[in-house]
């Protein structure tokens, strides 16, 4: 009889094969950074927050820095010598969005990478992650959005699609010495950040670190906050600002002590409660400009811009009546689907 009470027979349990490793024949190693206390070198970070924020941009910032060897805000001086950086990005195109950003904010574009993933998509579990990490000694990796780099078969909200995905990232950044940096945006609804990461709560109960971006009441309106969500590995950093405007594009803005991820998720709450209305007049606007047919999106954009809607709001009545995008004779039209 075995110790949960059941008996088995000819059950050679002895007999099994299996390999263990003693702790005193583990060296100890310390924490290796690329941004102290957030991004820890040889595992996964994840950044969330609301969509048009700055994720993009802000992670572009890291990467030129550490192209650099530049020190990042709160850091005396730079973790890393001047390093390689891979940048995954789904939602903006590299020569009009993302070479600019990088040479704004003076990037050694020398170091920058891009997996080219044209003929194949590529996927969190993807063995090209790996092999452009080891071609080019990078020191870190920006996957954005995380949600465009799932398998046609991953689920976001079940726990057996995400476990397996970020142990597999989690053991490509560890073999290669590396950082990955995944971004996502926050669930909609109201509640405690911990709560509020893109899909199910296992995406950050799967990470070391998790970080939160976005404003804060405090703030003034062009400045985003970073705070420090969870850390296993120190303790939660400070949360540090930058800045982002037309007039000026990104700046860093120094340090705030007092600002916590649940101040940002309280602003996003009260300004989705003050959206919803405008929202709600964007999707009448659309219904009935595309109730006859398709009409071509800078026409939409240029309508609902006279009727006093914004692109940004546009865009979330677009996405949540389902107006899909077809590119004819190569312009872009908007139509309802069936």
């Amino acid at each position: 009889m075995n110790i949960d009470g059941n008996t088995h027979k000819d059950n050679n349990d002895a007999d099994v094969d299996v390999d263990t490793t003693t702790a005193s024949e583990i060296e100890t190693q310390p924490i290796v950074w690329a941004y102290e206390p957030f991004i820890p070198i040889g595992t996964v970070t994840v950044l969330i927050g609301d969509g048009g924020e700055g994720k993009s941009f802000y992670s572009l910032a890291l990467a030129a820095a550490i192209s650099r060897g530049w020190p990042l805000p709160g850091l005396e001086k730079a973790a890393l010598p001047p390093s390689d950086v891979i940048v995954m990005n789904a939602e903006n195109p590299w020569p009009s969005v993302i070479k600019p950003r990088l040479e704004l904010l003076g990037a050694d574009s020398t170091k920058i990478h891009r997996i080219n993933d044209s003929n194949k998509r590529l996927t969190l579990t993807d063995n090209r992650i790996e092999a452009a990490i080891r071609k080019h000694k990078a020191k870190l990796t920006i996957i954005d959005p995380l949600q465009a780099y799932f398998s046609e078969n991953f689920s976001m909200n079940r726990s057996e699609s995400i476990r397996p995905a970020f142990m597999h990232l989690e053991k490509v950044a560890e073999r290669t010495e590396s950082a990955i940096l995944l971004l996502g945006h926050i669930s909609k609804g109201r509640g405690k950040a911990q709560h509020r990461g893109l899909g199910s709560v296992d995406i950050v109960n799967s990470v070391p670190s998790v970080m939160v971006l976005g404003k804060a009441e405090s703030l003034d309106s062009d400045v985003r906050a970073i705070c420090h969500l969870k850390s296993n590995f120190a303790e939660l950093g400070v949360a540090h600002l930058f800045r982002l405007n037309k007039a000026e594009g990104f700046s860093w803005a120094g340090e705030d002590d007092s600002i916590t991820p649940d101040d940002i998720m309280r602003f996003n709450a009260v300004r989705a409660k003050e959206d919803k209305t405008k929202i709600d007049e964007a999707m009448d606007f659309l219904e009935e400009l595309l109730a006859d047919g398709e009409v071509p999106a800078t026409e939409a954009i240029e309508l609902a811009n006279d009727e006093g809607i914004s692109k940004r709001t546009l865009d979330r009545a677009r996405k949540q009546i389902g107006v899909k995008p077809k590119k004819v004779d190569g312009h872009w039209v908007w139509m309802l689907l069936d």
